[in-house]
């Protein structure tokens, strides 16, 4: 056998390792996981394609040098590589991640380690046994099979290629900026302060060692009584803002892009326009899992604008490398290459963007040090400021200074501060008079019994000797009408505002938690796995005691 004949053989048998690892791995990884991923199909796959070829090509012009019998022994080698990674990327990948997307469980599949190292073995040494048994045949087949397992790689990367996207769903590369975080309009502002998990309960036992906390929430009136209908930051911060309650025969992230597309959402930012009101919303780090695709956020907030970015492409092609090896290694391997989600976060990075603050006390030191100024160019503004609240860690004390440890009463206090320094920069560029403010919670607090999330309200134009308490049986439900009516517009199309309610009345209100129950499977996608429905019509006393006592429903969420 010539070096021509030895080449063409060499070259179809490394063909099938160097298209699994090569080209349909990472191929696979992408299409399973493009949502996810800030990057398109061609910014890693002509990177991939070329070094596979440089590989293919230099591995068979190298291996074809050495003659027909050490040549074949080569080719036997790469084919026992190539087929065993065949078998274990078709059959023998069990479990490769957490469904917390956490570092990898390997005591959970400890078992399986050592069988799959044995059925490496096996199959090897099969290989092995059969290319000594069938000698005079053995070039043949060896050809043979990998030429038919490559073609069967090559349909699914013609499927896939057919499937992906050039660009990722962020196709224009839009972003929540945090440009003009501290900018506010010149006549009429609405300032909503949304602090992530803050509870009547929490603020309420801060009160008893503190009774003047809220002394500079004088012209505020507190509304103890709120409802959030949702306790997680997603839905609830969607469904105050587009007014769409959750439908829960879609997963997730169907109905999040459904509710921002909406004729109600639609008609709520229609009516802000219409107004001279420029709206931005500052949210943080996971907007994406928050708010959908930010197509969803583009014309309704202003600093929602399509931006430059910056692809590390070296990072790139070494974090797709390592996972397309992670598919086809034996486990007892795929410890050495096992990539998480944070590996991703730097590989697309965005160019001179400033990025909105979301850390309680960055929010507070940024305040501070560059004060709140009159934008020349907004006439009206709605500004609404998602901050951390009182998630934990605790991370700031009762002056908001960044600490590494607080306690819920000093995060509670820190929050306070913040609100009142703003409130006094408002004051000094003369605009406070003028301005309806919003303090609110997206929900209550997850670590204990504290569903209810704090409101406070203040309407253009109104003062008071001290702050006024309303027990009215309110809901984040009516936070657009609240909005609307602040406007001064008809309101009826949102449903009711929160100047609807009065004290005393019952209303029928529903609150949607969430749990991970073990006696039930995962949900794809998710981390947790049943809704928990509670149904009450006065105040949180009655909702607690039902959360003490059981759901009235609970069902499974569809995966994301």
């Amino acid at each position: 056998m010539g070096y021509k004949e030895r080449l063409k053989r060499t070259g179809i048998v490394c063909l099938l390792p160097v298209i699994s690892y090569g080209i349909l791995g990472p191929l696979e990884i992408y299409c399973g996981n493009k949502k996810d991923f800030a990057f398109g199909f061609a910014d890693f796959m002509w990177m991939f394609l070329g070094i596979s070829i440089a590989i293919w090509v230099l591995f068979s012009l190298i291996s074809a040098l050495f003659s027909e019998k050490i040549n074949e022994k080569i080719c036997t080698g790469i084919l026992c590589f190539g087929v065993a990674s065949y078998i274990q990327n078709m059959f023998m990948n069990i479990k490769l991640s957490e469904v917390n997307g956490g570092p990898m469980d390997w005591n959970s599949v400890k078992n399986f380690t050592y069988l799959n190292l044995v059925i490496w073995i096996i199959m090897i040494g099969l290989i092995v046994v059969l290319s000594v048994f069938l000698k005079k045949k053995w070039p043949v087949i060896l050809i043979a099979v990998a030429a038919f397992l490559s073609a069967i790689q090559m349909v699914a990367v013609f499927s896939l290629v057919f499937s992906a996207q050039v660009k990722p769903d962020d196709s224009d590369n839009l972003r929540m900026s945090g440009e003009g975080q501290f900018d506010i309009a010149s006549e009429h502002n609405i300032i909503v302060f949304v602090l992530d998990t803050f509870g009547n309960t929490q603020l309420e036992n801060t009160l008893k060692t503190h009774p003047d906390l809220l002394d500079g929430l004088a012209d505020f009136t507190y509304y103890n009584n709120a409802d959030c209908h949702y306790y997680t930051t997603f839905p609830s911060m969607t469904h105050m803002l587009t007014g769409n309650e959750v439908d829960f025969s879609m997963n997730g992230h169907e109905w999040v892009n459904s509710a921002w597309q909406s004729d109600k959402a639609t008609d709520f930012y229609d009516i802000l326009k219409k107004n001279n009101y420029v709206c931005n919303l500052y949210s943080g780090a996971g907007s994406v899992s928050i708010y959908g695709d930010m197509n969803n956020l583009y014309g309704k907030f202003k600093n929602v604008q399509p931006t430059e970015s910056i692809l590390n492409q070296g990072q790139l092609l070494k974090l797709m490398g390592k996972m397309s090896v992670y598919k086809y290694f034996p486990y007892v391997a795929k410890p050495y290459f096992e990539v998480l989600t944070h590996e991703f976060r730097d590989i697309v990075t965005l160019k001179e963007v400033e990025v909105a603050i979301h850390d309680n006390g960055r929010f507070y030191k940024d305040l501070t040090e560059k004060k709140l100024s009159v934008n020349p160019e907004y006439k009206n503004a709605l500004i609404i400021q998602h901050l951390f609240g009182t998630h934990l860690p605790y991370t700031i004390n009762e002056e908001a200074e960044i600490v590494e440890d607080a306690t819920i009463d000093e995060t509670v206090q820190g929050l306070v501060t913040i609100c009142n320094e703003y409130l006094l920069q408002l004051k000094e560029l003369g605009v406070y008079d003028e301005a309806a403010i919003i303090i609110t919670a997206d929900h209550g607090s997850w670590y204990g019994n504290d569903p209810q999330p704090v409101l406070f309200v203040k309407r253009s134009g109104e003062t008071h000797d001290q702050m006024e308490i309303n027990t009215a049986p309110v809901s984040a439900d009516d936070f657009q009408a609240t909005i609307v009516a602040l406007l001064g517009e008809d309101y009826s199309k949102f449903g009711t505002s929160v100047f609807d309610w009065s004290a005393g009345e019952t209303r029928d209100r529903t609150v949607y938690m969430i749990v991970n129950n073990k006696d039930y499977p995962a949900v794809s996608g998710l981390l947790f796995n049943r809704y928990l429905e509670y149904n009450y019509s006065t105040d949180k006393n009655e909702l607690i005691e039902k959360m003490n006592i059981g759901p009235d429903r609970e069902f499974e969420p569809r995966p994301w």
